[in-house]
């Protein structure tokens, strides 16, 4: 498995770091107190370390946060009370997307929102998983109710891609991010090619 280890020291200084805040505070209709560090806080405040790291950033996930940032039912998802388990891909694996997408004549764009919202929801599993227990998992639930295959630190999606964990154990109050090297797919879109 291709875990850059020397980099776990940084991910939990992460945490330490100001997390950016979305419009209005954070809430859970008066449920209890609400997460104090969300994943897409955690999320927020790695991006920025790592690209404040420049060059000597191993990646960066300014593609990603983008994509969650921009929808609110994902935002929400991450934000809200409960446990999840993310596996943010690069932005370099957005760019591999974008070149397999070109293959069907399509790109990122041409996806609809809800399909966008489907591929990114096939990144998140409910609870909090550690890179202990993924590694040890077969196979994985994601929220919209597909499957991702595990074997050796590489998780294998629906239509028979693989995408490595490179990073693991992002830890924020409402779950844990891991980051992969590929986006993985529910399903293969459908072709604009004539």
């Amino acid at each position: 498995m291709r875990i850059r280890n020397a980099w776990l020291a940084l991910a939990s200084a992460f945490i330490a770091l100001p997390a950016a805040t979305f419009a209005g505070p954070k809430s859970d209709n008066g449920k209890g107190p609400p997460a104090q560090d969300t994943i897409v806080d955690v999320a927020i405040a790695t991006r920025d370390a790592l690209n404040a790291a420049g060059e000597d950033a191993p990646f960066t996930i300014n593609t990603i946060v983008s994509v969650v940032a921009g929808d609110p039912a994902l935002l929400n998802a991450l934000t809200r009370r409960g446990q999840r388990t993310v596996f943010a891909p690069t932005d370099e694996a957005f760019a591999n997307l974008e070149a397999t997408l070109n293959t069907l004549c399509l790109s990122i764009g041409d996806l609809t929102t809800e399909q966008v919202r489907t591929v990114v929801s096939y990144h998140v599993l409910n609870g909090r998983r550690d890179s202990g227990e993924v590694l040890g998992s077969d196979q994985l639930r994601t929220i919209n109710g597909g499957f991702l295959w595990q074997s050796g630190g590489t998780l294998t999606d629906a239509v028979g891609r693989d995408a490595n964990i490179i990073f693991v154990d992002v830890e924020a109050d409402n779950g844990i991010i891991h980051v992969i090297d590929e986006v993985v797919l529910p399903f293969v879109p459908p072709s604009n090619c004539a």
